[in-house]
């Protein structure tokens, strides 16, 4: 066996055996035929664990896409040697997840008494697994917002990022501190998906009177005002690593005129050919070099320097990049 096989299988079998035993448990109602048929194909599986076999393509024995491992522990082929029927059939989940990934994002901008917003969102494939959200709250003058990324690319990155959407909208209308938010989101997050699964996130509420923000482990939004950038430092770990994780936040007052900006490491570790990343100091550049010509401009212009960093290079990661600024 060897080492990818190795690891797979001790990712898997676990998963695989709950499978079996929950099959087992519901005999009776299904047919015995359909049953047995799924049982063989779960033994099957861990039959190519024990013999070193599991997650390689039977018919060019490379290795089978890890996403794709994720969602169906069963499959037995690559992306590359699949049927027709499962070509058309993975083309369908593909656009119905897109659809759904669509729907999620929020709308294009936000205009609030106070606060004026604009996102960019531009996954890698036809879905990405960044998180953004913008939502009005009940008192329509204050804004729950974030950005964040869930480990892991692809259709199974993006099925993360949706169930931790549903998480956070779910627990918005209990109207709860930004800190009792997090901490219960992120227990929520651990409690439901694999030890391996994590992510990273950026979160705040924009209220008349300012804005509390809370950093687990993300990227350090930047505060830009006139004439100065702050960095603002992660407070607490990502969500889904330890379920009894405690979150800090931090309050901050903003002027006219200031912006916050939120963004995912897609953007600042865009490499050249070279190899050098795009890094914080250039988005810091390519945002003040249009701080004085609106959030359109500032939202617009960021991506495409990062394409023209990259030269001919194609994207490696989704980039999300959300402006929050203070009305005057």
């Amino acid at each position: 066996m060897n080492a990818a096989s190795t690891a797979r299988a001790h990712e898997f079998r676990p998963q695989l055996l709950e499978r079996r035993a929950r099959l087992q448990a519901a005999a009776g109602s299904v047919s015995p035929d359909y049953l047995n048929d799924l049982i063989a194909e779960i033994d099957a599986a861990l039959n190519r664990m024990d013999s070193g076999t599991y997650g390689i393509c039977e018919s060019c024995h490379d290795t089978i896409e890890l996403e794709r491992l994720e969602i169906n522990p069963l499959v037995r082929f690559c992306l590359d040697h699949l049927s027709r029927a499962e070509m058309d059939a993975h083309q369908q989940d593909l656009d119905l997840a897109t659809q759904i990934q669509v729907k999620l994002l929020p709308p294009k901008e936000i205009v609030l008494e106070h606060w004026d917003t604009r996102y960019r969102y531009q996954p890698v494939g036809a879905v990405g697994g960044d998180y953004c959200e913008l939502t009005v709250l009940d008192n329509g003058k204050s804004l729950f917002f974030a950005v964040g990324d869930v480990a892991g690319k692809g259709v199974a990155a993006s099925l993360l990022m949706t169930h931790l959407s549903a998480i956070f909208r779910s627990l918005l209308s209990l109207d709860m501190p930004l800190a009792e938010l997090v901490s219960r989101a992120n227990r929520l997050f651990c409690e439901s998906t694999a030890p391996a699964h994590y992510a990273t996130l950026v979160c705040g509420c924009a209220t008349p009177g300012g804005i509390e923000i809370c950093n687990a482990g993300h990227c350090p939004p930047l505060l830009l005002r006139a004439d100065t950038t702050q960095r603002l430092e992660s407070t607490g770990l990502p969500l889904g690593l330890f379920c009894g994780g405690k979150y800090a936040t931090r309050r901050l007052s903003l002027g006219a005129g200031d912006s916050l900006v939120l963004y995912s490491d897609g953007i600042t570790e865009a490499p050249d050919p070279a190899g050098e990343e795009f890094s914080v100091d250039r988005l810091i550049r390519s945002l003040r070099d249009r701080l004085g010509d609106g959030l359109d401009a500032m939202a617009d212009g960021v991506l495409p320097d990062v394409a023209r960093f990259r030269q001919a290079g194609p994207p490696s990661d989704d980039m999300t990049l959300l402006v929050v600024r203070r009305r005057g």
